[in-house]
């Protein structure tokens, strides 16, 4: 049975190819996709990505990272050591996806970036990084000052994501005219 859709007077299901050709493949279907400001705003304006790895089976795992953005590249944080961390130095092809859910933007949608995360261990690049996350996700100097602490220790690394495709979309109802 298939659930209730968001899209009123309509039902999903998962298998029904109707569904699947109508909201699909956005390449298919250009007046779905948003526009370059749109993309960029929300990558200003977005607080959290999705961001998924490899595991040494080649399974896709996706959790939530926070992001920010250095010199015009988004970059986040893990300590050396952790699952992710090994997972992009054997295989560093990823995606990282944004919504614009919960977000005060002027049109609804996301973003999926597919991107090559690339491990930084120089210790300059690495506090620089962990300073711009608390600057972006604190507005005062001690709630920066705090987060920092929290972030730049002794076994962080940052990581750099090289896009390659981004692939986007507008939510349905604030689609393209």
């Amino acid at each position: 049975m298939a659930e209730e859709s968001y899209i009123p007077g309509k039902r999903l299901g998962t298998l029904d190819p109707s569904v699947v050709d109508t909201w699909g493949d956005p390449r298919k279907h250009p007046e779905t996709q948003l526009t370059q400001e749109q993309i960029d705003g929300l990558i200003q304006n977005g607080r959290e990505g999705f961001l998924s790895h490899l595991t040494k089976d080649g399974f896709p795992i996706v959790t939530v990272h926070l992001y920010c953005l250095v010199d015009g590249g988004i970059w986040s944080t893990t300590v050396r050591g952790r699952v992710k961390e090994r997972c992009y130095r054997r295989d560093p092809r990823c995606s990282l996806c944004l919504s614009t859910t919960g977000l005060k933007l002027g049109f609804a949608g996301g973003i999926c970036l597919k991107a090559h995360a690339r491990i930084e261990e120089d210790r300059a690049v690495v506090e620089r990084v962990c300073r711009e996350h608390a600057r972006r996700y604190y507005s005062n100097e001690e709630g920066q000052e705090a987060m920092f602490r929290l972030l730049f220790t002794p076994n962080r690394v940052a990581i750099r994501f090289d896009v390659i495709d981004v692939i986007s979309w507008a939510n349905v109802g604030a689609r393209q005219k």
